[in-house]
């Protein structure tokens, strides 16, 4: 598939605008006094990084750049896929464990945005029209150094530097339901979770590489 088609442009360039507006949203939407505001959240991670493989996406198009940044667009598939799958099954599960008894979701709009079509138009741009997945060694080391960045930083920042939300057993981790887990049961939850992100990244590269072998993503 031409990547800079008319339509290619067309949907790139709604795909940046939206994400980049739903991104600047969350300056104003997060409750202030926290350490790390609303970078404190993986979801916001993914967020960002959906956001600047979507302006790489946009330059490729616009004929702006050359370089595809594939290593980028494929990590932050596997982060969006992570972030919608673990939200929706513990959301799903008790919606306390994130925002507590009586806690504030937000609003529908952000929600679905979020933890489905946001991610969904970054998967589909990946995998159906740059076509991803190719340099999976790289692709492996930055899955495995993200979740590991992260659990350092809330683990040895967020958590001292920040009194809420509260759980049974400790308090200051960005959601509701690491607090009510001791650290044992925590390193428990990060590796699982680490594994997720390992099969997820499988399963995309199986999708990307069934897409390359019929043709659909002939770049590849």
């Amino acid at each position: 598939m031409s990547q800079t088609s008319k339509g290619v442009r067309i949907f790139r360039w709604f795909v940046f605008l939206i994400t980049l507006g739903f991104f600047l949203y969350r300056f104003v939407d997060t409750a202030p006094g926290f350490f790390g505001a609303q970078f404190r959240f993986l979801t916001i991670w993914a967020m960002t990084a959906s956001l600047v493989s979507a302006w790489f996406m946009v330059r490729l198009a616009m004929g702006w750049s050359t370089s595809r940044h594939e290593v980028w667009a494929s990590v932050t598939v596997v982060m969006n896929a992570t972030v919608v799958l673990m939200y929706w099954k513990i959301y799903l599960t008790d919606p306390s464990l994130f925002y507590g008894d009586g806690g504030r979701v937000n609003a529908w709009h952000q929600e679905y945005f979020i933890h489905g079509l946001g991610p969904a138009l970054q998967a589909f741009d990946a995998l159906f029209i740059l076509g991803t997945f190719r340099p999976i060694k790289r692709i492996f080391g930055i899955t495995v150094m993200i979740p590991v960045a992260y659990i350092l930083w809330i683990e040895l920042l967020v958590h001292p530097l920040n009194t809420s939300p509260e759980g049974r057993v400790t308090a200051g981790l960005p959601y509701k339901f690491l607090n009510h887990l001791d650290l044992p049961g925590r390193v428990q939850f990060y590796g699982t979770t680490v594994l997720t992100m390992l099969a997820l990244m499988a399963t995309a590269w199986g999708i990307a590489w069934i897409l390359r072998r019929v043709g659909w993503t002939k770049m590849a």
